[in-house]
């Protein structure tokens, strides 16, 4: 007999496609730290902070992959359980 609790949809796929436009910012970070390369005089501080900003969505981008991961192997291990009852 199915349970006729109905529980909100978690947004696992949007949470994904986050992680994924982190990615898509991490590179434009890369490339606007390739343009401040190419200028004359180079703007160190304008180069740390890119950097900066890169690392910090390095670690958001870890942390949302990994939460995903985590959630994923819980429901698919759930419903492995409750399928073999």
């Amino acid at each position: 007999m199915r349970s006729t609790k109905r529980h909100e949809a978690l947004p696992i796929g949007r949470a994904a496609r986050i992680a994924y436009e982190i990615d898509a910012l991490r590179s434009a970070c890369s490339k606007a730290a390739q343009n401040l390369f190419a200028k004359e005089p180079l703007d160190e501080l304008e180069l740390e902070e890119c950097a900066q900003l890169d690392d910090g969505l390095a670690k958001a981008q870890r942390l949302l992959k990994a939460t995903v991961r985590e959630v994923m192997i819980s429901r698919l291990s759930r419903r492995s359980r409750t399928r073999q009852r």
